[in-house]
């Protein structure tokens, strides 16, 4: 699978699916992380949440939250215009495709414009090998797992300048969100990091828990999508952080990605079957990845303020406002 494909659409015009393509930026040195979706909603049946497509975006600032920043610009559904090949997104002006992202969105609570260029250094990731994803009701791809991004994101007249800023860009699709999950993310000049923990609803209706997570570091590449894999590995799912141990013969990984409570901006995700999902996301979590076989240690990244992180479930998280 290469990029267009991995960011191939999936789900136009199609009933009771959602999609979102979405691109993460961290600035360690300057403990900033930027956060910018586009989506689609389109229900299996009317009287909720109308059909729409939307713009988001999010800043993070690790050393003042109070300057945490989030927003989102909704249009119809089909203002939204995908081609495969060569991938590219259209939205109100708005712009995404193999090379970068642009955008501009003005809420009541501020503005955001951005207008980004990257390069990518890795394939896709599939957080669960193609031929199975049809076993879930939602299916993850790290479309370009390690970006080095430039640019400029200004949020409310701020403006921050990138120069080989670390990132990554993913697409989501499906038919209903995980029912709760934990997400993380996380790369850099010399590694990347991705993956999840979910609980979601399998096509035969059954809730099934597992863990998928691909990373590189130090030469060394852990791609853990296999479905058997998935299902034998758990883990908790918490708002505290994502933690996770997968095993590949003599190699194990193991993942800990954690975000303060002060940094976290809650956001409320539609579900197309009805109800809701209540996500917390933040892109200035602390990283600890450490790879070993048996004894050794095969490579280490420890990364403060640089990882992204989320959290949802079916119930909001007491003391974090969901802004969106």
């Amino acid at each position: 699978m290469d990029n267009e494909a991995a960011n191939a659409p999936r789900c136009q015009d199609r009933k009771g699916t959602y999609e979102a393509w979405y691109v993460t930026v961290s600035d360690p040195a300057a403990r900033h992380g930027f956060w910018l979706r586009y989506t689609t909603f389109n229900p299996a049946s009317e009287g909720g949440v109308e059909e729409h497509s939307a713009l988001w975006a999010f800043a993070f600032d690790r050393d003042h939250p109070e300057m945490n920043w989030g927003g989102k610009v909704t249009y119809p559904l089909h203002a939204l215009r995908t081609s495969s090949r060569p991938f590219g997104l259209r939205l109100e002006g708005a712009a995404l495709d193999r090379d970068g992202c642009s955008g501009q969105i003005h809420t009541e609570r501020g503005s955001a414009n951005w207008d980004l260029r990257w390069e990518s250094r890795e394939p896709p990731f599939p957080y669960l090998r193609p031929r199975w994803q049809a076993l879930s009701s939602v299916a993850n791809i790290g479309a370009h797992p390690a970006l080095s991004v430039s640019g400029t994101i200004e949020v409310n007249g701020r403006a921050y300048r990138l120069a080989a800023a670390n990132g990554g860009q993913q697409h989501t699709w499906g038919s209903s969100h995980a029912l709760a999950w934990n997400w993380g993310f996380g790369s850099g000049a010399d590694f990347w990091l991705a993956g999840s923990t979910l609980r979601v609803r399998s096509r035969i209706g059954r809730a099934l828990t597992g863990t998928a997570v691909g990373a590189q570091a130090a030469g060394h590449r852990f791609l853990f999508n296999g479905p058997v894999q998935v299902l034998r590995t758990r883990g908790p799912i918490s708002p505290d952080g994502w933690k996770a141990t997968a095993q590949l013969g003599e190699r194990s990984l193991h993942v800990n990605v954690t975000p303060r409570r002060a940094d976290l901006i809650g956001v409320t995700y539609a579900d197309p079957r009805g109800g809701s999902r209540f996500c917390y996301h933040s892109e200035v979590a602390d990283l600890d990845l450490l790879l070993t076989r048996g004894s050794e240690t095969l490579a280490h990244v420890n990364r403060p303020a640089s990882a992204a992180f989320e959290y949802a479930s079916e119930t909001p998280l007491a003391g974090v406002p969901l802004i969106v």
